[in-house]
């Protein structure tokens, strides 16, 4: 918008001069040229990005080269033209048109001896050209300065938004540390009241039970009863309390990751693991022991060079597919190998523990088992809420 600004201002002053020396048709064509020339100048170069400077890199870049220096060159030819040259020299100050440059002298020259200018106009239009000089380099600079700061705040905000971005993963690796810090802790917590406290009060009823064969007689006999059973409701109440405590310190993202690690070094694993904090216990230790029997599976039996485990939480169902892209289906020393099935039947040759473990824990909390040896070896367990 500042260049179109300049452009009119400069063609306001040009105006002048042309008015000065022409009149009628003559006036119109030199005035409609210099608008034309100006426009499509406007037009071709117009963007603020633009590092012209005669490079000619495209056809815009080569189409206003020549416009100016066709511009130039009708000031030569046609000296009351002259009066065109502020605008020209502007268009040519901004794309470092050097030959255009020297064309423009060479009419300004021509123009000084031909009888239609006077000293005045002259020194009138030789100030006016100097003028578009000057609003040219001045715009040109103004543009880079903004196109320095556009870069600047852009490169700003990206830096911030990476940050951020690193900052939101520094949080959440936090939070993960200190949430397995706190499983870790009431896995602790129950361990040392069932090996401290659980085994003291073991001990207890059966001193207990002793003393009750032992001494059968009334009152004592029923007193004793009383505390037998204040010692049973006791361990009861432990015994529900540590597998509480175990429950919740058992994360199913953590021990899968963990499960894994021995694959990440021959294969490209491929993990999406997505299952809430308050899964059931036995649904936990089902996922978990049907991973780990295919992780094994797969670390013995396969000659692939991709896995596959998505886990995810959906409404109603907890959906466990575990993939073994081309796993070896051929091999007679495996007992868990799938020989032929479909999406709807497994067919299992000669079947090991492996998958007999597999879909007894499946069958444990009432789920599916698909197995299939389609594109490899694929297990898809479906377990309902």
């Amino acid at each position: 918008m500042s260049r179109l600004i300049d452009k009119i201002l400069i063609h306001v002053l040009s105006v002048f001069a042309m008015c000065s020396i022409m009149h009628g048709n003559t006036f119109l064509v030199v005035f409609y040229i210099s608008i034309t020339c100006s426009a499509l100048n406007y037009y071709l170069i117009s963007r603020e990005d633009l590092q012209f400077a005669m490079r000619l890199e495209n056809v815009r870049e080569k189409c206003a080269f020549v416009i100016e220096i066709l511009a130039a060159i009708i000031c030569i030819i046609f000296p009351p033209a002259a009066t065109a040259l502020p605008i020209i020299t502007y268009d040519i100050t901004r794309s470092r048109n050097y030959p255009g440059l020297a064309l423009v002298i060479i009419a300004f020259l021509r123009c000084t001896g031909s009888p239609v200018y006077d000293t005045k106009t002259i020194l009138y239009v030789l100030t006016v050209i100097l003028l578009s000089v000057i609003i040219s380099i001045y715009t040109e600079e103004k543009n880079t300065i903004k196109r320095d700061y556009r870069k600047l705040r852009d490169d700003s905000e990206e830096k911030n938004t990476l940050l951020r971005s690193r900052n939101t993963e520094l949080l959440q690796a936090r939070d993960t540390e200190i949430y397995n810090a706190q499983l870790s802790e009431r896995n602790r917590i129950a361990r040392e009241i069932h090996d401290n406290v659980g085994h003291t009060l073991s001990r207890a009823i059966l001193q207990m039970g002793a003393l009750l064969a032992i001494h059968k007689e009334e009152p004592v006999h029923s007193e004793l009863e009383g505390v037998r059973q204040t010692l049973d409701d006791a361990m009861n109440s432990i015994r529900s309390s540590v597998h509480d405590l175990h429950d919740d310190s058992i994360d199913v993202r953590s021990n899968i990751i963990g499960l894994c690690e021995p694959l990440k070094g021959k294969y490209n694993l491929h993990m999406d693991i997505d299952i809430g904090e308050d899964t059931p216990r036995p649904v936990k230790y089902a996922i978990i022991g049907i991973t780990k029997e295919c992780v094994s599976n797969i670390i013995k039996h396969s000659s692939n060079t991709d896995v596959d485990i998505r886990l995810n939480e959906h409404p109603s169902i907890y959906q466990l597919i575990i993939h073994d892209y081309n796993q070896e289906t051929g091999s007679t020393h495996s007992s868990n190998r799938i020989t032929n099935s479909d999406t709807n039947e497994d067919s299992i040759n000669e079947p090991g523990m492996g998958l007999e473990n597999i879909r007894g824990r499946v069958e444990s909390v009432n789920g599916t088992l698909h197995i299939t040896n389609e594109n490899g070896f694929r297990i898809f367990v479906s377990i309902p809420k």
